[in-house]
C-alpha cells in the first residue's frame, strides 16, 4: 500500500481580491518583508557609521571591496537556483512536489560549494593580491571562503519563508541576524580591538547561527532527495539566470576594484562611503521585492493584472524617484554627519548610485512578463547589455571624471539593462503598460541628477546641493499630471477630499 501524500502549509494568496484588496495585500506583505530584508541586505548601510568612523579611510574601503567579493561567491555558488525554486514552487500545489524541489535543489547547492571552495581556499593568497588587499589578505579571502556556504544556506531559507509567508519566522532570522552582529561590533570595539579579519571572524560565527536556525524553521520542507527529476527542471530555468547573479554581483566589484586601481585606497573609501548613503534607496525597493514575486506571480494569469501593474508602477516610480532626489540633495549632509569629515566629498556619487537601483527595479517591474513565459534566459540579454556597457562606460568616464565618472558610467550600465528587458518583455508576453508618464519622469529626473553632479561644488552649501532639494519640491505636482489621468486624478481627489476637509477642521 503506498503512503498518502502529506498535506502542506496553507499559503495566503491574493487572488479572488479586487484592486484596493491586492494593492492591501502588497502593502502589508512589504511592510513586513521589507522591515526584515531591508534590514538584513541593508546591513552594511545600519553599521556605517560605526565602522566608517573606526577604521581609517582605505581600510573601510577594502572591507566594503570584501562584501561584494563575498556576495559574487554566493551567487556564484547558487547561480540561479534561489530563483528557479521560487518560480517552480508555484508551479504545483503539491507538498511532496514541492519538498523534492525545494531538497533536491540544496543538496546540489551544497556539491557546488563542496567543489568550487576548497579551489578557492588553496588560491586565496594569489586572489587576495589580485584585490590589493595587502596585509591578512589572504586570511581574509579564506573567511570568506568559509562564510560563503553558511550564507548561502542562510539566505535559501530566508527565501523560502517568504515564499511560503511565513513572516514572523521570516524576520526572526533576517532582523535577529543583523541585531546580533551589530551588537558583537559595538562590544569589539568598546573592549576589543576590532580588525577586518575580526569583522569577518564576527560574521562568519553569526551566518552560521543563523543557518541553523534558518534550517530549523524550513525543516518541514525538507526530506530526502529521492532522485535528480526535480533538478532536470530546475537546472534549465536556472542556469541563464546564474549567469545573470554572477554578472549582478560582479559588476559593484568591478567598480570598487576600478576606483582603487585608477585612483587609490582613499578614493576607494570615499566611494564606498557615497554608496552607502545611495543604499539607502534599497529600504523601499526591498520592501517592493520581497512582495512584488510572489504577488505578481499569483496574479499574473487574471483578466485585469495589467490594470493593477501599472498602478504598482505609476505609484511605486514616483515614490522612488522622490527619494533618489532627497538623497542626492541631502547626501553630502548624511556622509559627514554618520562618517565624519574625513569621508567629505564623497556626496557627488550619491545620486548616481541612489539612481541605479532604483532604474533597475522600475525595470525588473516592466519585464515581469520574461518571468510569466518562463523564458528566464531573455534576461541574460538585459545583463549582458549591462556587462559591456559597464565595461565601456566605468573606465571611459572614470578617467575622465573620477568618482563621479564612475558612478555615471554605472547608472548608464544599468539603463541598458533595463530598456533591454523591459523591449524583450513585451515581445514574448505583452501586457497593456501605462509606461509613458513613469519613463518621461525617469527621464527628468536623470536630467536633475546630471545638472547636480555637474555643478555639485557650487551648488552644495552647508551638504545640502540645492538642485535636487528644489527638484524634490517641484516632482510631486509634475507627477501628478505627467503619471495620471484626468479619471485617476478624479479618483485620487475624491477620496483624499474627506481626509483634507478633517485635517483642515
Amino acid at each position: 500500500m503506498s503512503e498518502a501524500p502529506q498535506s502542506g502549509p496553507v499559503i495566503p494568496q491574493p487572488n479572488g481580491l479586487g484592486l484596493k484588496g491586492r494593492l492591501a495585500f502588497l502593502a502589508k506583505d512589504a511592510s513586513v518583508y521589507g522591515v526584515g530584508g531591508a534590514v538584513h541586505k541593508a546591513f552594511a548601510l545600519i553599521t556605517f557609521p560605526l565602522l566608517a568612523r573606526h577604521f581609517p579611510v582605505e581600510q573601510y574601503g577594502i572591507l566594503d571591496l570584501l562584501h561584494f567579493a563575498v556576495a559574487l561567491l554566493v551567487m556564484t555558488l547558487a547561480f540561479g537556483q534561489d530563483s528557479a525554486v521560487a518560480r517552480y514552487f508555484y508551479e504545483r500545489e503539491d507538498f511532496d512536489y514541492r519538498r523534492q524541489v525545494i531538497s533536491q535543489s540544496l543538496v546540489f547547492q551544497m556539491a557546488i560549494c563542496a567543489i568550487v571552495l576548497p579551489v578557492i581556499w588553496f588560491n586565496a593568497g594569489w586572489i587576495a593580491r589580485s584585490l590589493s588587499l595587502g596585509e591578512n589578505g589572504a586570511l581574509l579571502i579564506q573567511l570568506i571562503t568559509l562564510q560563503a556556504p553558511l550564507t548561502l544556506i542562510s539566505q535559501f531559507t530566508q527565501g523560502l519563508l517568504k515564499w511560503t509567508f511565513r513572516k514572523w519566522a521570516f524576520l526572526t532570522v533576517s532582523i535577529g541576524s543583523a541585531a546580533v552582529t551589530l551588537l558583537c561590533f559595538v562590544i569589539a570595539i568598546a573592549f576589543f580591538e576590532l580588525t577586518l579579519v575580526s569583522v569577518f571572524g564576527i560574521y562568519l560565527v553569526i551566518r552560521g547561527l543563523a543557518c541553523l536556525i534558518g534550517l530549523w524553521f524550513i525543516r518541514k520542507w525538507l526530506t530526502r532527495p529521492n532522485g535528480i527529476d526535480r533538478l532536470k527542471e530546475l537546472i534549465p530555468f536556472a542556469i541563464p539566470l546564474g549567469v545573470i547573479c554572477v554578472i549582478a554581483a560582479f559588476q559593484p566589484l568591478f567598480e570598487r576594484n576600478l576606483v582603487q586601481t585608477i585612483m587609490g585606497p582613499v578614493e576607494l573609501g570615499l566611494f564606498a562611503a557615497g554608496a552607502k548613503i545611495g543604499l539607502l534607496v534599497m529600504l523601499p525597493i526591498t520592501a517592493f521585492e520581497m512582495s512584488w514575486g510572489p504577488f505578481s506571480l499569483s496574479l499574473h494569469k487574471d483578466e485585469d493584472a495589467s490594470s493593477t501593474f501599472s498602478t504598482v508602477l505609476k505609484l511605486f516610480t514616483l515614490i522612488l524617484l522622490m527619494i533618489v532626489l532627497g538623497l542626492a540633495a541631502f547626501g553630502e549632509f548624511a556622509v559627514i554627519l554618520l562618517a565624519s569629515a574625513k569621508y567629505s566629498g564623497a556626496g557627488v556619487v550619491v545620486f548616481a548610485l541612489a539612481m541605479a537601483p532604483a532604474v533597475t527595479v522600475i525595470g525588473s517591474v516592466l519585464a515581469v512578463g520574461i518571468t510569466f513565459s518562463k523564458r528566464s534566459h531573455l534576461f541574460l540579454y538585459g545583463y549582458l547589455g549591462l556587462l559591456v556597457t559597464a565595461v565601456i562606460t566605468i573606465p571611459l568616464l572614470g578617467h575622465a571624471f573620477g568618482l563621479a565618472g564612475i558612478a555615471w558610467g554605472s547608472l548608464l550600465a544599468y539603463f541598458t539593462k533595463s530598456g533591454v528587458e523591459a523591449v524583450l518583455a513585451q515581445r514574448v508576453h505583452p501586457l497593456n503598460w501605462q509606461y509613458r508618464g513613469p519613463v518621461l519622469l525617469i527621464a527628468l529626473v536623470t536630467a536633475i541628477g546630471l545638472a547636480h553632479t555637474l555643478f555639485f561644488d557650487i551648488t552644495t552649501f552647508g551638504g545640502v546641493s540645492a538642485i535636487p532639494a528644489i527638484a524634490g519640491l517641484v516632482l510631486p505636482v509634475i507627477a501628478w499630471f505627467l503619471l495620471f489621468s484626468a479619471s485617476e486624478r478624479a479618483y485620487v481627489t475624491t477620496m483624499l477630499k474627506p481626509l483634507a476637509q478633517k485635517f483642515v477642521r
